[in-house]
C-alpha cells in the first residue's frame, strides 16, 4: 500500500556513469607568468592560428461538463615613426485527461451536424517563487519515485530548480554518488551566479537550448560576474546533452563583447570538480578573468566532448592550475589568445580514446622537452594504452609556431619541441618612447579572412589599421599612414583588440597606427602567415527533397491497447503521437499533424489531457468504447510550423476489463484506508456503483451525422463521463513528454 509520505521525501534522478569524479586529479600547481606577456620593440614571434570552429492530480467532478486543465576630425600629427614589432606569431506536455461527469443523469444527445470545436483558453499557473510549480516551465528537477519511475518537479527558473536539486542531493537518504539531474528543454538567461556547493548536479539539455548572461525581459542589463561557481571537495556539476540536443553555455553579454565581463562561464576551485559531455558548447565568453570558459584553480575538470570556442580571457578559453581528464571528441580551438592555458606543470590527461579532437593548447614557462599530456586510467582502472595515447598526441597542437608537440621517449607522454626563430626583415626602429604595445602570442587568425591581435597603450590614443605587403621598406609604411583613419578610441593604460577584416590574399603585414592626444603617431608592423591561414570557406551543397505529407490516420496512439480495470478514482495514462510530428529537418510545405483533444464522440466533450479513468463509480464490467482523437494540420513555410484551419480525427477505442466482486473489495479497503478523509463511501454494490453501459459501439451512425445515439450514450454516462473531468500532470516511467498540453484555442 502506497502511503503519502513516499511523495514527501523522493530520491534524486540519477546519471551516475557521467558523474564527474571529485578527486580525479590533484590540484597543487604553482601559479608561473601568464601567458599574454608584453613586449616593446620585439622581433620576431609566432603563432599558429587554430582551425576554423566547427497537474498534480487534481479530480475534477462535475455534473454535466468536464473540467478543462490547460496547460573625425582631421588630424595633422607629426611624422609618424614606425616601430620594428614583426612578431613571427601565426594569426593563428504529457498532460492528464479530465473525467467526464458522474452521476446519473442523462447525456444530451449529439447533433446531426459537426459544429465548430471551441476551446477554452488555458489558464497558467503562478509559480511559487522558488518553489516548484504545476505547469512545465521548461526546467524540471528529475526524482526518483519509490517504484523506480521517474518523477518531474518543475519549477520556474534554472536557479530555482539547482536550488532545490542541491536540497533533495543533501537528504540524508540520498546515494551521495549518484547526481540529481536538472532537466531543460528552453532557453534560460542567468540573473545571478548559480553555486554548486555541497551537492552533485548534472543540467541535461533534452532539446537544442542554451543558457546566457542577458535577461530577456531586460536587454539592458546582463549577468557580469561568473556563471556558475563549483567549490568544495564534494560538489560537482556537469553539462550535458541527449536525445540529439545541444546545450550551450553562451558568455555574450549586452554590448556583444565590446565590454569585458568580469567572470567566467564556468570558475571551479575548492576541489570541485566540472565536467562536460558531446552536445555541450561553451563560448561567446569575453573576460577579464583569467579563463574564459572554465576557470579552474584547485579543482578538477573531466572534459568527455563538447566544444570550447569563441571565447577570450586574459590567459585563455580554459585556464587550470591541476591536471584535466581528456577523452571522447574534444574541441578547443578558435578563441582569442591561448586556447588551453595549462599554468604550472599542469597537463592534460588522457583518459580514454580521443577521436576527431582539436586540442590547441599554452603551457606556462614553455620550454623544450616540457611534458603538456600524459597516459592516464580508464574509468575502469585499466591504463591507457602506448597505441591508444599515441593517437591521442596527434590531436593536440600548440598555440603559436614557436613550439610543436610530439611523443615523449616513453610512449606515454607528449612534450613540446622548440621550433627554430626565423627572422624577417623589420621597418627601421623608432626612437620615440613607446607608448603603444603588441600583447605577445595574441595575434590569431579567426577565419580566413580575419585575423585578431591586442595592443595596450600607455597614452590616450585614436588608432586604425591597415596592411601593406609583405617586405615594405619602413619609410613606404609611414607613408601609407593617414590620420583622418584613425577614428577607434583607446584610454591610457588599457588594452584593446585589434579585429582585421578582409585580409589580402598574398602575403601581408598587419600595421596597427595610432595617434595619440599629444606627440607623434606609433606604427606597429604584425606579420601575418599565409601557410597558417584558415582554408576559404565552401558554400554547402544544398540538397532538397519533396515535402512529407501525411494522413491523420498514420498518428500513433499508445497505452489503451489492453483492457483496463476502471477502479474508482484510478486513472491510467495513453499517449498520442501526431503523423509526422517528430521529423526532424523539415522543408517548405512540409505536414504534420498535432494533437488537440479527444472524445467519446465527433460532438462530443473536448479533453485535451491525455488520461483515462473513472472518478467515483468505475466499470465493473467488460465493455468496448469508441474513442475519437482530434488533430490539427500544420504546414512548414521554411522557417517554422503554421496552423492551418484542417482539424481531422482519427478513431479508436478502448476497453475496460470486468472486476470481480473481490477484486472491487479489496480496492475499496485499500483506498478508504489510504485515503481516510477522502474515501468511497459505498461498497459496490447499491445501486449505481455499477456502470450501465453496453460493451460494443452502435453502427456509424454518429459518424454519419445520425440523430440515434450510441447505445453507450444511452444509459448512465458516470464512468466514461467522469474520465474527463481529472486535471493531472502526468509523466511516463521515463521521465519523458510524449504529447505535451498545448494551448487551446477556437478551432
Amino acid at each position: 500500500m502506497r502511503k503519502k509520505q513516499l511523495y514527501a521525501v523522493i530520491l534524486a534522478g540519477v546519471v551516475a556513469a557521467g558523474s564527474v569524479p571529485g578527486t580525479a586529479f590533484a590540484a597543487q600547481q604553482d601559479s608561473v607568468q601568464t601567458a599574454a606577456e608584453t613586449i616593446d620593440n620585439e622581433s620576431a614571434a609566432s603563432e599558429a592560428p587554430s582551425e576554423p570552429a566547427e497537474t498534480p492530480d487534481a479530480s475534477t467532478e462535475a455534473p454535466s461538463e468536464p473540467t478543462e486543465t490547460p496547460d573625425t576630425p582631421t588630424e595633422t600629427p607629426a611624422e609618424p615613426t614606425v616601430t620594428p614589432d614583426v612578431p613571427t606569431e601565426t594569426p593563428a506536455e504529457p498532460t492528464e485527461t479530465p473525467a467526464e461527469p458522474n452521476g446519473d443523469a442523462q447525456p444530451v444527445p449529439e447533433t446531426t451536424v459537426t459544429p465548430e470545436a471551441t476551446v477554452t483558453p488555458e489558464p497558467s499557473a503562478t509559480p511559487i517563487p522558488g518553489g516548484p510549480v504545476e505547469t512545465d516551465m521548461g526546467v524540471s528537477v528529475n526524482l526518483i519515485q519509490a517504484d523506480g519511475s521517474v518523477k518531474p518537479v518543475y519549477y520556474a527558473t534554472l536557479q530555482d530548480a539547482v536550488n532545490a536539486a542541491l536540497e533533495y542531493y543533501q537528504a540524508d537518504d540520498h546515494d551521495k554518488s549518484k547526481a540529481v539531474v536538472v532537466e531543460i528543454t528552453k532557453q534560460f538567461s542567468l540573473s545571478e551566479t548559480v553555486r554548486i556547493e555541497n551537492g552533485k548536479i548534472n543540467i541535461v539539455a533534452a532539446a537544442d537550448v542554451s543558457i546566457g548572461r542577458i535577461d530577456p525581459q531586460d536587454p539592458n542589463k546582463d549577468l557580469d560576474g561568473d556563471m556558475f561557481v563549483v567549490t568544495g571537495k564534494d560538489s560537482e556539476l556537469q553539462l550535458s546533452a541527449e536525445n540529439g540536443g545541444r546545450l550551450t553555455l553562451s558568455g555574450e553579454n549586452r554590448s556583444g563583447g565590446a565590454e569585458l565581463s568580469s567572470g567566467a562561464l564556468v570558475r571551479v576551485e575548492n576541489e570541485g570538480s566540472f565536467g562536460i559531455s558531446d552536445g555541450v558548447i561553451l563560448s561567446g565568453n569575453t573576460t577579464s578573468a583569467e579563463g574564459a570558459a572554465i576557470d579552474s584553480k584547485g579543482g578538477s575538470v573531466v572534459l568527455k566532448g563538447g566544444t570550447i570556442t569563441g571565447n577570450s580571457g586574459t590567459k585563455g578559453a580554459v585556464y587550470s592550475n591541476a591536471d584535466i581528464a581528456v577523452q571522447g571528441t574534444v574541441s578547443i580551438k578558435d578563441n582569442t589568445g591561448a586556447n588551453l592555458y595549462l599554468d604550472g606543470e599542469a597537463a592534460a590527461v588522457v583518459t580514454d580514446a580521443l577521436t576527431n579532437s582539436s586540442i590547441s593548447l599554452t603551457a606556462s614557462a614553455a620550454a623544450d622537452q616540457k611534458v603538456v599530456a600524459k597516459a592516464g586510467s580508464k574509468a575502469d582502472g585499466t591504463p591507457v594504452s602506448a597505441d591508444e595515447f599515441k593517437a591521442a598526441a596527434e590531436q593536440f597542437s600548440y598555440d603559436t609556431e614557436d613550439y610543436s608537440i610530439i611523443l615523449g621517449t616513453d610512449g606515454l607522454t607528449a612534450v613540446l619541441k622548440q621550433e627554430q626563430t626565423v627572422t624577417t626583415p623589420t621597418p627601421t626602429p623608432t626612437t620615440s618612447p613607446s607608448f603603444l604595445t603588441y600583447q605577445s602570442k595574441t595575434l590569431k587568425w579567426v577565419d580566413h579572412n580575419t585575423a585578431t591581435a591586442v595592443m595596450s597603450t600607455t597614452k590616450d590614443c585614436k588608432w586604425y589599421y591597415y596592411f601593406v605587403d609583405a617586405g615594405t621598406s619602413a619609410e613606404d609604411i609611414k607613408r601609407q599612414y593617414n590620420a583622418n583613419n584613425a577614428k577607434n578610441e583607446a584610454k591610457a593604460n588599457t588594452k584593446f583588440t585589434v579585429k582585421a577584416e578582409k585580409i589580402p590574399e598574398k602575403e601581408t603585414w598587419l600595421v596597427v597606427a595610432a595617434k595619440p592626444t599629444t606627440g607623434s603617431a606609433q606604427l606597429r608592423v604584425l606579420k601575418l602567415n599565409n601557410n597558417s591561414r584558415p582554408a576559404a570557406p565552401v558554400t554547402p551543397t544544398v540538397t532538397t527533397r519533396a515535402p512529407r505529407k501525411y494522413q491523420v490516420t498514420e498518428s500513433k496512439i499508445t497505452g489503451l491497447e489492453n483492457p483496463l480495470k476502471f477502479f474508482p478514482r484510478k486513472f491510467y495514462d495513453f499517449q498520442v503521437v501526431g503523423a509526422g510530428q517528430n521529423d526532424k529537418d523539415p522543408v517548405s510545405n512540409d505536414e504534420r499533424w498535432i494533437p488537440l483533444y479527444w472524445s467519446m464522440s465527433v460532438n462530443g466533450t473536448k479533453n485535451n489531457s491525455w488520461r483515462i479513468g473513472s472518478q467515483e463509480k468505475g466499470i465493473r464490467e467488460a465493455a468496448t468504447y469508441p474513442l475519437y482523437v482530434f488533430f490539427r494540420k500544420q504546414t512548414y513555410n521554411g522557417k517554422e510550423w503554421v496552423d492551418t484551419d484542417v482539424v481531422e480525427y482519427m478513431k479508436t477505442s478502448f476497453s475496460s476489463a470486468e472486476i470481480t466482486d473481490e477484486e472491487w473489495n479489496a480496492y475499496i479497503d485499500e483506498y478508504n484506508n489510504e485515503h481516510p478523509d477522502d474515501g468511497l463511501n459505498y461498497d459496490g454494490t447499491g445501486a449505481g456503483s455499477v456502470a450501465d453501459l453496453t460493451p460494443t459501439e452502435a453502427p456509424s451512425s454518429q459518424d454519419t451525422g445520425s440523430s440515434e445515439r450510441n447505445p453507450a450514450d444511452t444509459a448512465d454516462n458516470t464512468p466514461l463521463g467522469s474520465m474527463s473531468a481529472l486535471a493531472a500532470l502526468s509523466l511516463l516511467a521515463g521521465g519523458y513528454v510524449i504529447v505535451r498540453k498545448r494551448k487551446k484555442e477556437e478551432i
